[in-house]
């Protein structure tokens, strides 16, 4: 399962720092590979705000330690860090001076689910991933993600997000769920026979899920 963190830094990473961020995160993915991590290194001053204000910042994805750029930083990941955040070291998340505008945060899901998510029901290269594992319960349980935080104005993660949809979707809809789930835990011993059609049920499922939650923000 992926832990997701923001970490705090004294200053502006040196190329040393990044050397060391390296070793850290080898070191821990060698030690803790059911563990992987992602997350941004930031100033204190950056908490809460958006990408355009932010300076590019060392961060890690996919494995790789990445010196300076971005890496989803939104008013997702602000409300997950006031109101889910464990504190390893520092202050309490929910006593930091972070500010999350729900109608806001609301607005760029939907435009997010109306652009990065229903591209995996229009553009061959995103409908081509919908044939792997990986891509499948990505997208499956990414679009339920949102479902979720438009019903009950909150948010979840993937995981349980999926498990929500047990109880609000049509049942003809659950073997895919099951999948992408089973998928996410590992426990993964497909259903389908074919991935293609697999890819095709998925497909079809973005785009009833992007018509549901368009009909919900509306």
């Amino acid at each position: 399962m992926r832990i997701d963190f923001v970490g705090v830094a004294t200053r502006r990473c040196t190329p040393s720092d990044i050397s060391e961020l390296r070793a850290i995160h080898q070191t821990l993915a060698q030690q803790y590979p059911q563990w992987p991590l992602e997350g941004s290194y930031l100033q204190w001053p950056d908490l809460g705000q958006s990408e355009a204000t932010i300076p590019a910042h060392p961060h890690i994805h996919d494995g790789m330690v990445h010196p300076s750029g971005y890496h989803d930083i939104s008013a997702v990941t602000w409300w997950l860090l006031k109101h889910r955040g464990i504190a390893i070291l520092g202050p309490a998340p929910d006593q930091l001076d972070i500010q999350v505008d729900w109608d806001d945060l609301i607005a760029k899901m939907h435009d997010n689910m109306n652009s990065y998510w229903a591209r995996f029901t229009t553009n061959p290269r995103r409908m081509a991933w919908l044939l792997s594992d990986y891509g499948m319960q990505w997208a499956v349980l990414g679009v339920l993600r949102q479902f979720y935080t438009f019903r009950e104005h909150d948010i979840t993660s993937k995981t349980a997000a999926g498990i929500y949809a047990f109880r609000h979707m049509p049942r003809h809809w659950h073997q895919l769920i099951q999948e992408a789930l089973s998928i996410r835990a590992r426990t993964h011993a497909s259903s389908y026979r074919f991935h293609i059609v697999r890819a095709i049920v998925a497909r079809a499922f973005l785009q009833y899920i992007i018509e549901v939650c368009n009909a919900d923000v509306a």
